[in-house]
């Protein structure tokens, strides 16, 4: 199957908030537990397209099947050469197709060129295969935070993963 990746648009929302909402509902993958409303999610493609990328992979139908941008990662000033990036595929998404890692590799092309430095993803540390999906991408363990997240009734740990996106010796960003 081909996927067409393409900037998110405001009237990606509602798939959005369907795709990120399985999740929060059902799993650990991630630690939100409400699922934003499709105004909250039109509101952050806004806002988020204004430092950083927000892009979605479409299938053949044009129907969005996973999504990924890019967020500060704390409000210090020093921080502003490195993101957290974000990814997620329809739970319905056929596996092992590939977009995942088209995805991730246009967030960070586009996070580069904007003279971005460093990718962060932050993931349960049970969540093996997207520990071992970062790292097929190139990604590396950089950080480990034990019992830091409580739902289901369960405390879970996070594994920071990073990857160099750009050169340290040019700190101009193009934003």
């Amino acid at each position: 199957m081909n996927y067409t990746i393409r900037n998110a648009k405001a009237s990606d929302a509602q798939a959005i908030h369907d795709i990120y909402g399985y999740y929060a509902e059902n799993t650990f993958v991630t630690f939100t537990e409400v699922n934003p409303s499709v105004s909250e999610y039109r509101d952050s493609i806004i806002e988020t397209q204004k430092h950083y990328p927000y892009i979605v992979a479409c299938d053949e139908s044009g129907k969005v099947v996973g999504m990924a941008y890019a967020g500060q990662i704390r409000h210090h000033d020093a921080y502003r050469f490195s993101v957290e990036a974000t990814i997620y595929l329809s739970h319905e998404a056929p596996k092992h197709t590939g977009v995942g890692s088209k995805l991730y590799q246009e967030l960070q092309n586009r996070l580069s060129e904007m003279g971005y430095k460093f990718m962060y993803g932050v993931i349960t540390d049970d969540n093996q295969d997207s520990i071992e999906f970062h790292k097929a991408n190139g990604f590396e363990l950089v950080g480990h935070f034990t019992d830091i997240g409580y739902k289901f009734g369960e405390w879970k740990g996070i594994v920071w993963y990073r990857k160099q996106i750009g050169s340290l010796d040019d700190m101009t960003l193009n934003i």
